[in-house]
């Protein structure tokens, strides 16, 4: 019995020992997970800069709000340094999204340019163009006198912006600056049959592109409509006779706004990427910004890198507006590039960043025709204005045109 009774105390002992342990040593539910945190001295990430750096300088499509945006190359950029090296810190979830401000309001602002416009063209007899006027949200105003203002037309002078914005682009991508001297790149230029001689060997592309380079008097006038035009190598032709010593008569670092340097400087992205022209600037700058209509053909065609361009008066708009907004380095610092008398890279600017104001203009003009005219003015903060017309030779800039747009936009 006493065996019996000291078995059973021993039983109920160890179901009871075995019982505890099962209460403070089992394992955790299957569905629980254990909680930690990782600190980390890394600052907060700057939503985007570098994505859209990288957009406004090579045309990679932004992405919408809770998207990632594609992978895009940056090219080199003398102008853009970073500050401390570049992370990827892997995130399972976006910060919480923030409503955008809502962005001005410039229906009544296009309204006034609309009749301003108007106006102008009534004042001066004209009776056949457009005007757009782009928004920073992109809602576009649209005004049409004899002319959709969808319809591609010669561009004229507007096309040295597409020329220096390109070369930009193209000495980055070859690690080149804009103080670059002709002679440095001679093997290039002779193969495309224009070689520098002694006497222009300094000439820069920064002298070239804002005007100061010395060499006049301007090829290109007089020529104009001659028998000449036609040949989409035209470019080549007028800068090899500039080249030539007998042409540089001019006083170098004096500004003296001269087709002909937009002629050499075709000349040289040709030299420098292989490529036409046309085709190296439509890579570069007017495929990126989501043009489809714009063309370097025909007669007008062939004055190519200071003239050829063709597009609608919609398409220059946004051609403007990615290239002219801030954000983009050569709006936020136009310092960074070539300048003089305002004059940059086929442009005037004024100001920086969302203040800066851009324009340029540019006319065609020729006993029987055609007889056209083109204007540009936009504001950093992504609002354009671009007008055509056609029938008689008239400027913007010296009938007042440019300078009420101007006092419109401050």
């Amino acid at each position: 019995m006493v065996f019996l009774q000291r078995l059973l105390l021993v039983l109920v002992g160890g179901a009871f020992t075995l019982a505890l342990a099962a209460l403070f040593l089992g394992p955790a539910e299957e569905d629980a997970a254990p909680s930690f945190e990782v600190a980390s001295t890394l600052p907060e990430a700057d939503p985007g800069v570098l994505r859209d750096l990288a957009a406004t300088l090579i045309g990679a499509p932004r992405a919408a709000p809770g998207q990632t945006a594609p992978a895009a190359a940056l090219p080199p950029d003398a102008s853009f340094t970073p500050s401390q090296p570049l992370t990827h810190v892997p995130v399972s979830a976006g910060p919480p999204q923030v409503a955008a401000a809502p962005a001005p309001d410039t229906a009544p602002l296009a309204l006034d340019i609309d009749a301003a416009w108007r106006a102008w063209m009534a004042a001066h007899g004209l009776t056949e163009g457009a005007l757009v006027v782009l928004s920073p949200d992109g809602t576009m105003h649209r005004t049409g006198l004899e002319r959709d203002t969808a319809t591609s037309v010669p561009v004229a002078s507007l096309s040295k912006a597409i020329t220096g914005i390109c070369l930009d682009i193209v000495l980055h991508e070859h690690g080149l600056g804009w103080y670059t001297r002709l002679g440095e790149i001679s093997d290039q230029m002779s193969a495309v049959r224009v070689t520098p001689q002694a006497w222009n060997e300094h000439i820069t592309l920064a002298s070239l592109v804002t005007h100061t380079s010395g060499l006049a008097p301007d090829l290109t006038q007089g020529t104009m409509g001659s028998d000449l035009h036609g040949a989409l190598g035209l470019h080549r032709r007028i800068a090899s006779e500039a080249l030539r010593e007998e042409n540089i008569q001019g006083t170098p670092r004096t500004f003296f706004y001269n087709n002909t340097n937009y002629a050499v400087l075709g000349v040289v992205i040709e030299a420098l990427t292989g490529q036409s022209y046309s085709e190296a600037c439509l890579d570069r700058v007017v495929t990126p910004a989501g043009i489809t209509d714009a063309t370097i053909h025909g007669q007008m065609g062939s004055r190519s890198s200071y003239g050829g361009w063709e597009m609608s008066a919609e398409s220059y708009a946004r051609l403007a507006q990615h290239w002219f907004t801030a954000g983009q380095p050569r709006i936020d610092d136009p310092a960074s590039r070539p300048m003089r008398e305002n004059y940059a890279l086929g442009y005037t600017i004024h100001g920086d960043g969302a203040g800066a104001q851009i324009s340029h203009g540019g006319m065609f003009c020729h006993n029987g025709g055609p007889n056209l005219g083109a204007y540009v003015h936009a504001r950093g903060d992504g609002t354009v204005i671009v007008a055509n017309w056609s029938g008689r030779c008239i400027s913007a800039g010296d009938t007042a045109l440019g300078t009420t747009f101007a006092d419109l936009m401050e």
